[in-house]
Formats: C-alpha cells, sequence, structure tokens
C-alpha cells in the first residue's frame, strides 16, 4: 500500500512540473511586448461600435413644456392621483428652472369606505341618530411647484449596438402652493427623477417627489410630508 502511495505522489510531482514547464514556453509575456490590435479586437470584427458618439440631446435655452399624471402615495384615507402641466427652461446643460400645476381627483380609500359603513349611536347624548365613524382627511386638491432642476448626470446606454437611451439623473428643490380642505397652504418641494430622451425634441421622465407643508390633525398643528410619483411626457423647441 505504501508502494502505491508513493508512486502517487511522484506522478503529482511530474505532472506539476510539465504544467510549470509548459507555461512558461508557451505565455507570451505581457511586458515590452506589442500585442497586435487585431488580437485584442478580434480579427473577425467586420465594423466598429457605432453607438458611441458625442452628446446628441442638448437642453440648453430650449423652452419645454410637458405633461404629467400620478399619484400621492401616503394619504390614508383617500386614493389621490394627479394631473398636470409644466413648463422648463435650462440655462446650460446641467441647471434649469422649472414651474408646474397639478390638479388631483380624490376618492374614497377602502379603509375609509368600511369606516363609513358603520353604524353607531353615540353614548350620554340625548339623540337617537345614527352616525358612521369618519377620519379625519385634509385632501390635497391642488398644488402649483416652483423648482430649480439640477441635473449633473447626463448617460448613454448603448442596446445591442443598435440604439442609444440618452438619459439623465437630476434633483428639484423648490417651493409649493398646495390647496387643501384646510386651505392653501405653503410649503417646499425636493425631489429626484431619471429623464430619458428620443428623437431630438421629445422626453420621458419619471419623478419623486416630496412637498413638506403644516396642516392641523386633531387642532394640533403638525408636518405634513405628501410624497408623489409622476411620469411624464415633454417637448423641446428649437
Amino acid at each position: 500500500m505504501t508502494s502505491y502511495l508513493k508512486i502517487y505522489c511522484h506522478l503529482i510531482r511530474l505532472v506539476w512540473f510539465l504544467a510549470i514547464f509548459i507555461s512558461l514556453n508557451t505565455v507570451t509575456p505581457l511586458y515590452g511586448t506589442d500585442i497586435a490590435a487585431e488580437k485584442i479586437r478580434g480579427q473577425n470584427r467586420v465594423k466598429p461600435v457605432s453607438v458611441l458618439q458625442n452628446r446628441y440631446f442638448i437642453k440648453k435655452f430650449r423652452p419645454e413644456v410637458g405633461i404629467t399624471s400620478g399619484v400621492f402615495l401616503d394619504e390614508a384615507y383617500t386614493d389621490t392621483s394627479s394631473f398636470g402641466v409644466r413648463l422648463a427652461l435650462f440655462t446650460n446643460e446641467w441647471i434649469g428652472l422649472e414651474t408646474q400645476y397639478l390638479t388631483t381627483i380624490v376618492k374614497d380609500s377602502d379603509d375609509r369606505k368600511a369606516l363609513n359603513q358603520l353604524k353607531y349611536r353615540r353614548a350620554n347624548v340625548n339623540d337617537d341618530s345614527i352616525i358612521s365613524p369618519d377620519p379625519e382627511v385634509n385632501a390635497i386638491r391642488k398644488a402649483a411647484d416652483l423648482n430649480t432642476i439640477i441635473a449633473p448626470f447626463y448617460g448613454k446606454l448603448n442596446f445591442i449596438d443598435s440604439v442609444i437611451i440618452y438619459s439623465d439623473l437630476y434633483i428639484t428643490l423648490g417651493v409649493s402652493q398646495i390647496e387643501t380642505d384646510q386651505g392653501d397652504i405653503q410649503g417646499g418641494s425636493i425631489g429626484v427623477g431619471q429623464r430619458f430622451y428620443w428623437k431630438k425634441s421629445l422626453s420621458f421622465r419619471v419623478d419623486y417627489r416630496t412637498r413638506v407643508y403644516e396642516e392641523f390633525r386633531s387642532e394640533i398643528k403638525t408636518i405634513k410630508n405628501a410624497k408623489s410619483v409622476d411620469i411624464g411626457m415633454s417637448y423641446f423647441f428649437l
């Protein structure tokens, strides 16, 4: 049994020796040696990658008009959708000014409908009327925003060497005028978005935004963060 083990160990050493010897005599040194370009690119390459181009979509001093549609995310007892228009103008390729106006459609959520189906009589009150519980709601009716757009990141996606998708990532900072059930309220606005361009005048964008303002809950002034997600299309003139 020991002799077989010795033979096996000698075979292992021989295989390692041959492997090292062959590799040292066949691998081309990388340092101090010019490698042919066709070996790097591939000898069978028919044409170069055609979609690696310079910047394509220009925004500077091109008036922008667009439409938008979305939803408010954190309305506990309502389903609130929004529709609106926006205008914008970039002073260079990465900073601009934008204004938009939204109107909403407010519907009762399933939770509110379930509460309204409950019926009870109030205790210790000389009144036999039957009422339903109804939560306190301060629905958003309209909103107007004035924002600065900062878009420092511009990129291009190569799709199967056939088309380029141009895009930029941006943030928005500004002020808002919100019309609610409690009246007109001023607040701040902050958001982040991604825009995709095609043709030479059209774009598609997705925005996440929060509007911060004060409202009353149980007669106590509280801070409200009205979060929304919007999608929209824009047309650039000139």
